[in-house]
């Protein structure tokens, strides 16, 4: 009889290419003592994308193939092989990066129930040359923060698959941001969140000025619609809605013109958003 896996990674699959092959081996590469999956949830109704899944998911036997191509969203798949997970800890990690040798040990390691934790996102290895100075670290020796308050991001971390339910999973409603707002909810559940330096992920980021923007364009928005419709932990909506432009104050090193413009398509979205949240009040 198979074994009941301890640990189900989950990675929503919406474009299958040489990245995703990659990662699949960073995985299977991955030296773990306990029973483990790999779940795959398709986000595409492509049916070459599609074939091309089940070819690359035969080379792996911890591999299977979950349906999520209903909505077309990262968020939805990652809840459908949440869904489907057969493991009491669930991992999230994306099939564009590569996750480094001890990962799975590491971003495991330290979950229990009520603790959940973030790995350190490695921005050197698949850098796009000339972008260094265009964006704050995603995790400045210690998990990301949103006016102060600590998230896990969505690339890289694991908690206990009940304190994941419990939190509602991903919000599908949001533009974007939906590992802030899930870690807001566990933060108010009493889920502690903890970084794990040695679970790394090398980290991919949009090539391109137009890409990073238009990125941190919907960012802004998802930032607004978190803010008003939960607000911070510990916040009431009204205070945070009244506060929903303030600067998040990251580092970013060298400032450079990227930085601004990136920094002014963030503003915009938290502008766009923060409007459209009031009109739907």
């Amino acid at each position: 009889m198979k074994d009941i896996p301890l640990v189900s990674v989950v990675i929503p699959v919406g474009r299958v290419d040489e990245e995703l092959r990659i990662q699949l081996d960073a995985l299977a590469a991955q030296e773990f003592e306990e029973a483990w999956e790999i779940v795959l949830a398709v986000n595409t109704i492509d049916s070459e994308e599609r074939r091309r899944l089940v070819a690359l998911a035969a080379l792996h036997p911890l591999a299977r193939i979950v349906e999520a191509s209903a909505v077309r969203s990262a968020s939805y798949a990652r809840n459908r092989g949440a869904e489907e997970a057969g493991a009491a800890v669930l991992a999230f990690c994306d099939g564009d990066d590569v996750a480094q040798p001890g990962w799975l040990s590491a971003i495991v390691g330290g979950v229990q129930p009520g603790v959940a934790i973030g790995g350190h996102l490695d921005e050197t290895q698949l850098e796009v040359a000339g972008q260094e100075n265009w964006r704050p670290p995603a995790t400045p020796e210690a998990l990301p923060t949103f006016l102060g308050t600590p998230y896990l991001v969505s690339a890289n971390m694991a908690l206990w698959r009940d304190d994941f339910v419990a939190a509602g999973m991903f919000d599908n409603e949001l533009t974007r941001c939906e590992d802030i707002a899930l870690s807001f909810q566990l933060l108010r559940l009493g889920v502690e969140l903890r970084y794990s330096p040695a679970a790394v992920i090398s980290y991919r980021h949009r090539n391109g000025l137009g890409a990073m923007m238009r990125q941190h364009y919907l960012y802004g928005i998802g930032m607004a619609q978190v803010l008003a419709r939960d607000g911070l932990p510990g916040e009431s909506n009204r205070r945070s809605l009244v506060r929903s432009l303030t600067p998040n104050s990251q580092s970013v090193g060298r400032l450079s013109t990227p930085n601004l413009l990136r920094r002014c398509a963030l503003a915009a979205g938290r502008l766009v958003g923060t409007l459209r949240e009031r009109g739907r009040r």
